[in-house]
């Protein structure tokens, strides 16, 4: 299927110099990487996403990351919200 993006010209240049040093059309390279950003391993700066209702869910990165009940009603509390 053909379609036309947009890419500013210092990202088309680093696709083109890619695309030549693999030895590749810059389509191909352009839907390799298309289909790795889709459907590759999730990163700690590219959590997981669901939808919940009209709601968008992250996932966190660990446990660890997990913010607290507590944590967000003391910044509500205090920042006024709500």
């Amino acid at each position: 299927m053909r379609t036309t993006i947009e890419l500013d010209a210092q990202l088309h240049a680093l696709v083109q110099r890619q695309a030549q040093r693999e030895g590749v059309s810059m389509a191909r390279l352009l839907g390799r990487l298309v289909m790795q950003g889709l459907h590759g391993p999730r990163t700690e700066d590219a959590p997981a996403m669901q939808r919940s209702g009209r709601f968008t869910v992250l996932a966190p990165a660990s446990a660890q990351a997990r913010v607290r009940i507590d944590a967000v009603q003391k910044v509500i509390d205090e920042e006024g919200i709500l």
